[in-house]
């Protein structure tokens, strides 16, 4: 049996996986039993699963926190697409038949499902673990798929190097981190928040809701120091910050911009 190799992950002190149960990631979390819903057909088992999926989420208290909201919004995701394989099991008959969507073949699948079963089972923490992981997982493989080569020549790249990075920020913010008044409490705290977020997931959407107009500055300066993309918008009334990273993976510069201006001072 393979280990859990991601430090997030780490094996549960429950007991051993049991004879014909699937666990997603391996030794990472406690077995389940085994389901008896295999004697049903691929349909009825979608169904069982889902209807399983919400009677759970009505277990858990309202205006717990986030983690339970996030497993209700992710249970009323899967009634949609029960219903809309159920309209468009009416609409087939008339038509011809399409290619089934990857949610349905997994449906039909006893291996998918069990991993499926298994995992909205779990506590609202068990399955962030689980996430955790294989963004984790998925990030190593894409950068196992960059050759070493590659990587070295992007970060030695001229664009690169800290002062190259440093020119590509626009001239007035550039004027403004001159200055020498520059919180570094402050961006050194956004640093750390795009490094963790875009080392783990690279091509997901940072998102930050900021009121204070100096903050939202040192953030765009920021994602321009790092080749990352920032826009802001209006949302209900608040400044919404959004990034996001134009490149496969995400190599930050050598030097961070804190690190920079502290050289500059």
């Amino acid at each position: 049996a393979g280990s859990c190799r991601a430090p997030r992950c780490p094996p549960s002190p429950g007991r051993g996986g049991a004879v014909g149960t699937r666990c997603l990631p391996p030794d990472c979390l406690p077995p389940l039993e085994s389901s008896p819903s295999k004697r049903f057909s691929p349909s009825k088992r979608k169904q069982y699963y889902i209807n399983k999926a919400v009677r759970n989420s009505d277990l858990i208290p309202k205006a717990k926190g986030r983690k339970s909201l996030q497993r209700l919004e992710n249970t009323r995701y899967l009634m949609t697409l029960l219903e809309r394989d159920e309209c468009g099991g009416e609409e087939a008959e008339l038509a011809h038949a399409a290619t089934p969507s990857i949610f349905a073949e997994a449906c039909n699948n006893e291996t998918y499902v069990e991993i499926w079963n298994d995992f909205m089972n779990r506590s609202g923490e068990e399955q962030e673990r689980v996430l955790l992981y294989l963004e984790e997982e998925a990030r190593k493989k894409q950068e196992r798929k960059l050759p070493v080569k590659n990587k070295e020549k992007w970060k030695e790249h001229p664009a690169y190097t800290p002062k190259e990075c440093f020119q590509r920020i626009s001239r007035r913010l550039r004027s403004t981190l001159k200055r020498g008044r520059i919180p570094m409490g402050t961006l050194e705290g956004l640093e750390e928040e795009l490094l963790a977020f875009f080392s783990v997931t690279p091509h997901s959407v940072y998102t930050a809701l900021m009121d204070n107009s100096f903050e939202r500055l040192l953030l765009h300066a920021l994602c321009q120091y790092m080749d990352l993309v920032s826009a802001s918008s209006d949302i209900e009334g608040k400044r919404q910050m959004k990034v996001s990273n134009k490149h496969r993976v995400f190599l930050p510069p050598q030097l961070l911009l804190s690190d920079y201006l502290g050289q500059m001072s």
